[in-house]
């Protein structure tokens, strides 16, 4: 059933896509927020983006540049 295989397939991508797409409405909300409530750009940008938000994204690319390495290097 290729149909099966190509619907399999495209699970990891498509989850990924959907949940950066979310969290980066959530990022631009909060900066807009901040910037709406007073703050300045350089402020609301050190607020929005965390040590937590740098551990996911470098997690992230890891698992999508780094695994691919890996699975060339693979017999």
């Amino acid at each position: 059933m290729r149909w099966a295989d190509a619907l399999s397939s495209s699970v990891r991508p498509v989850i990924t896509y959907w949940f950066m797409a979310l969290y980066c409405a959530a990022k631009t909300a909060a900066f807009v927020a901040a910037i709406e409530g007073g703050a300045n750009w350089g402020v609301a940008i050190l607020h929005a983006w965390t040590e937590a938000d740098q551990a996911l994204w470098a997690g992230v690319l890891n698992f999508w540049f780094i695994g691919r390495v890996f699975d060339r290097v693979r017999p």
